[in-house]
């Protein structure tokens, strides 16, 4: 399995030059293969949410490199960058951003579908993701109904 995501020697400093200055991450590399599962455990503040954000395009490094299979992402502009969250890149946020009208399978769904993805497929998708993190049978339920962790 080839390595689908890769930070490379990221950097990033929050309030760069003003008192408080706080730097966060310091050379952080990680590489993900597709398919792969990666938790990311460090005490509060150490900059695990700033890595995801990076990693999932939202955000930019001071310094260092996002390579998604194989593709600098470095140089990207926000369109370029919303594209590539689109088609590559998914999050399951654990609290608060998924839509609480729509069950566990329509959160899942609903941004395929706007990405293009055929009912049938986009539904087929997310039970697969559903079963494999083990909440297949709360497809049905909607957030609210369903635990955080």
């Amino acid at each position: 399995m080839s390595d689908t995501l890769i930070l490379d020697g990221i950097e990033k400093v929050f309030k760069r030059g003003l008192p408080g200055e706080v730097a966060v991450l310091r050379g952080a590399s990680l590489s993900v293969a597709r398919g792969e599962v990666v938790a990311l455990v460090a005490p509060s503040g150490a900059g695990k949410s700033t890595l995801l954000h990076i990693a999932g395009l939202l955000d930019t490094p001071d310094s260092g490199r996002v390579l998604l299979d194989g593709r600098e992402m470095g140089g990207l502009g926000d369109r370029a960058r919303t594209e590539a969250r689109r088609g590559e890149i998914g999050f399951i946020y654990q609290f608060h951003h998924l839509l609480p009208e729509f069950s566990a399978l329509e959160n899942i769904v609903i941004p395929q579908r706007a990405n293009g993805v055929a009912v049938a497929v986009a539904e087929a998708r997310a039970m697969g993701l559903l079963a494999q993190v083990g909440v297949a049978e709360r497809a049905t339920h909607r957030p609210a109904t369903m635990s955080g962790g």
